[in-house]
């Protein structure tokens, strides 16, 4: 609430020409604040919802707590990741060479291709573009492109890769997106498990497109500018 209010007083005396800057506290943010967040509130609402039964305190703090997918997901849910830990992970059913082809493919597109193209073409192109022509800077928005593909989902790759050593089945979190042909198909392809997310605990509980087209586009807009406002 004092941050909406902070924020509308900014725009206010902005709005009548005021120089004035926007003061916010200096608060270091725990790693992985958004994920774990994310978490936490699906296990709250569907319990509440009564389609997940509540669990033991410790079970919560290690479904939250669980590292492979803390810093960048995927984000996984308590009705996927919980019945998982109540029966345990059979160390002789782990999927061994499944979860080291994830590992690698995971660290080929981060650390070869992301890596590369941020510090040959993208990071030099961005940080002084005026002394690059058109054709190079079109270059460097498709390797950006390429980059932060290769960076997130080289990252979640990683992660289901890890879990999966340790016996617990994570979330698909991208379709091959740039192969999707609309823009509605770009988010279901892109980071799914926030996707879905956003959907289940956001949009339809606005409304989602039950009441006509108005009120589908502001629960459209309230979703996707909530979804903004917390990644900063």
């Amino acid at each position: 609430v004092l941050l909406v209010i902070a924020v509308a007083q900014f725009l206010l005396l902005r709005l009548f020409g005021f120089d004035v800057d926007l003061p916010y506290p200096e608060i270091v943010l725990p790693v992985g604040i958004s994920f774990f967040t994310f978490q936490a509130i699906s296990y709250v609402v569907d319990v509440h919802r009564r389609t997940i039964r509540p669990t033991h305190l410790l079970d919560v703090a290690v479904y939250l707590a669980f590292f492979p997918q803390l810093v960048a997901g995927p984000i996984v849910r308590a009705n996927e990741f919980l019945p998982q830990l109540a029966v345990g992970p059979d160390p002789r059913g782990i999927p061994v060479g499944r979860a080291l082809r994830l590992i690698g493919t995971g660290l080929l597109l981060k650390v070869v291709v992301a890596n590369h193209l941020a510090t040959a073409i993208v990071d030099p192109l961005f940080a002084t573009p005026g002394r690059y022509g058109g054709g190079q800077t079109l270059l460097g928005i498709y390797a950006y492109a390429v980059q932060i593909y290769a960076d997130f989902a080289g990252y979640t790759s990683i992660a289901i890769g890890v879990a999966l050593l340790l016996g617990f089945e994570f979330p698909r979190n991208f379709d091959r997106p740039y192969a999707a042909r609309s823009l509605q198909e770009f988010w279901r392809r892109w980071h799914m498990t926030l996707s879905r997310w956003l959907r289940d605990y956001l949009y339809i509980p606005l409304g989602g497109n039950a009441h006509g087209r108005r009120r589908t586009e502001r629960n459209l807009l309230l979703t996707m500018l909530l979804g903004g406002l917390w990644h900063g």
